[in-house]
C-alpha cells in the first residue's frame, strides 16, 4: 500500500473511529455499529473498506467474524494525527482547513 492510499482509507471519521476502536481490542460488527451509533450495514461497508486496504484482518468464531488491527503502529498513527491536528488547533483557532 502506498501513502496515498492509506490516507484515502482513513480520510473518513467513522474509519478512524473504528480504527482506534479496535486499538483497545478484537469486536464484532455489532459491537462497533453500537459504539459508534451508526447502522450495522454502515459499520460493514467500512469495515470492507479496511479490511481491502489492508489496515484490518478478520478471524470466525462460530458465525461471527472478529475485526482486529492488522497492524498496532495503526493505533499510534491515529494518535500521532490526533496530537498534531490539536496542535494545530492551538496556533490557529480560528481557521479550518477545507
Amino acid at each position: 500500500m502506498n501513502d496515498d492510499k492509506f490516507l484515502k482509507c482513513i480520510v473518513d471519521a467513522n474509519r478512524r473511529k473504528i480504527l482506534k476502536f479496535l486499538g483497545r481490542g478484537e469486536r464484532c460488527v455489532k459491537d462497533i455499529a453500537n459504539h459508534l451509533g451508526i447502522e450495522q450495514s454502515l459499520a460493514s461497508h467500512h469495515l470492507k473498506v479496511l479490511r481491502d486496504c489492508g489496515l484490518v484482518k478478520t478471524r470466525h468464531d462460530g458465525k461471527r467474524i472478529m475485526y482486529n488491527l492488522s497492524n498496532p503502529e495503526i493505533d499510534s498513527v491515529l494518535g500521532m494525527i490526533e496530537k498534531v491536528a490539536n496542535k494545530i488547533k492551538e496556533v490557529r483557532p480560528n481557521k479550518e482547513c477545507e
